[in-house]
């Protein structure tokens, strides 16, 4: 055992041997529930104006976690923290019962206690309670990282997330940010008459994004499942069902790399509506992210690793060749002849795996233009080889009536006019199944059976997917995904 393992062996004991000590001076602790008056975050709210020294008369039960515990002579100062707040409690020894002093020594920074006690302010104006009554209500047996230190390394803060969060208020604040951008988001589908749904997580036939997808096995069916890589092939058979408009805000899993803006699972909002087009969806889409912003608090200008960004100005709109073209100094469209661009772009010292003029366009792009995207634009025009599900446009085959939005250089959402003929799908599908037949394991397979259900008829649609993950990471200014779930992915220690 080694000196480190020692010195916790001995704060678990000695915390045990406490505990005991406890419960033999009040049997009722370690309750199973505990009634409080008020939360913490109330008090404060409640009481923020109090003159130092003030006395209230009001006497509130609360509970919380000890996160810190000073003495000064006859004085003691126990700072506790609940789900919303933290606040000073104010112990005089010479006031208190013999019992109940006995409790209060025999605690430690980690316990979970209920007390009782009058709301006051110290001479210094500190809100505080002044406790009276104690109850343990758990023993913390090991102890927290120390309170002005606490957890720096990311991997320890990972891997022991839930002692993060106690510590570390920024931490938990980002869990409440994500929690209200997922409200607000309901709430914003809500009032636009969408309904809220939930799709197979375990699916027969991964489909609805170009990913590679985690396999599993079903026992009872004795089948091949896979976890989903995407909602939308049953959101839209849902639309093909009748339900006009749909969404899903869920997890969804793709076996692929880990980086600061990618997790092999993560959470995207997708939402069809029908009847509507590609141009319906972005002026939803814009309409609904800034209210995010505006109902997390934010009015001026957006910082993002320190670039900036007036988020409520009108969003430009793009054409994926249009940037291309601007970035590279050159000119380029869907028309133009792919050898001839090839060899432009040899003098300029860029090779390419692509040879079609849609991937070429599509490949500069990636390399080239989205991470300079800082202000918010939805880039339109993209290539029908990596759209299996979007509508062409009118005039023009090999080009699809799809967006892609992006801010501060990552794509935030992606959306399209679906495409609802059945047979143009179908040869679609099987130009996917041929690739990845080929060794590509990000294409799409063939899926009969949803080609079949949209035999059946597929109104015109508008779809939409967000990358919730991403949206937090802006509304908080945090440049990594791990920062912004409750619990990041981890290699085994």
């Amino acid at each position: 055992m080694d000196e480190l393992s020692k010195s916790e062996k001995e704060i678990y004991d000695q915390r045990k041997s406490k505990l005991e000590k406890i419960l033999k001076i009040d049997s009722s602790s370690l309750p199973h529930s505990f009634t409080r008056t008020a939360s913490l975050s109330h008090i404060r709210s409640e009481y923020k104006d109090l003159e130092p020294g003030a006395k209230t008369d009001v006497n509130v039960t609360v509970a919380g976690r000890i996160i810190n515990q000073r003495s000064f002579g006859k004085l003691i100062f126990i700072d506790i923290q609940d789900g919303t707040e933290k606040i000073q409690l104010l112990i005089d020894k010479e006031t208190l019962e013999k019992d109940t002093m006995k409790i209060i020594e025999l605690l430690d920074v980690g316990d979970i206690i209920g007390c009782h006690g009058e709301v006051i302010t110290t001479r210094k104006g500190e809100l505080s309670i002044k406790m009276s009554k104690v109850q343990l209500l758990n023993k913390a047996l090991k102890g927290l990282p120390e309170k002005w230190h606490g957890l720096k390394d990311k991997e320890t803060r990972f891997r022991n997330r839930y002692l993060d969060l106690i510590s570390n208020s920024n931490a938990k604040n980002i869990i409440f940010t994500r929690s209200k951008i997922l409200k607000t988001i309901r709430n914003y589908l809500d009032e636009k008459d969408f309904i809220e749904v939930e799709t197979p997580i375990l699916q027969p036939t991964p489909g609805g994004a170009i990913a590679k997808p985690f396999t599993t096995h079903h026992n009872a069916l004795n089948i091949d499942m896979y976890l989903r890589i995407a909602p939308e092939l049953y959101l839209k058979r849902l639309v093909i069902g009748g339900f006009e408009k749909v969404f899903e805000i869920g997890r969804v899993f793709r076996n692929e790399g880990l980086d600061a803006v990618h997790s092999p699972e993560f959470t995207m909002l997708e939402s069809y509506e029908a009847y509507a087009d590609m141009n319906d969806v972005m002026d939803m889409t814009e309409e609904m992210i800034k209210d995010v912003f505006l109902k997390v608090g934010h009015k001026d200008p957006l910082t993002f690793d320190g670039n900036q960004t007036d988020i409520f100005e009108e969003w430009e709109r793009k054409e994926m060749s249009e940037l291309v073209s601007e970035v590279l100094d050159l000119d380029i469209s869907f028309q133009s002849d792919p050898k001839k661009i090839r060899n432009l772009l040899k003098e300029k010292g860029i090779e390419l795996d692509a040879v079609s003029i849609g991937p070429i366009i599509y490949e500069l792009f990636e390399r080239y233009v989205e991470d300079s995207l800082n202000s918010p634009v939805f880039v339109t025009g993209y290539p029908i080889e990596v759209s299996p599900f979007a509508r062409k446009r009118a005039r023009n085959e090999i080009v699809t009536d799809r967006f892609e939005l992006f801010l501060f250089g990552y794509e935030v959402a992606n959306g399209f006019s679906e495409l609802i003929d059945s047979e143009e799908q179908s040869n679609r599908l099987k130009e996917q199944a041929k690739r990845k037949a080929e060794g590509d394991e990000e294409a799409h397979v063939e899926d009969e059976d949803y080609v079949t259900a949209m035999q059946y008829g597929l109104p015109p649609t508008g779809g939409l997917g967000v990358g919730i993950d991403r949206i937090v990471m802006i509304a908080v200014n945090q440049q990594s995904i791990r920062e912004v779930v409750a619990f990041p992915h981890m290699k085994p220690d």
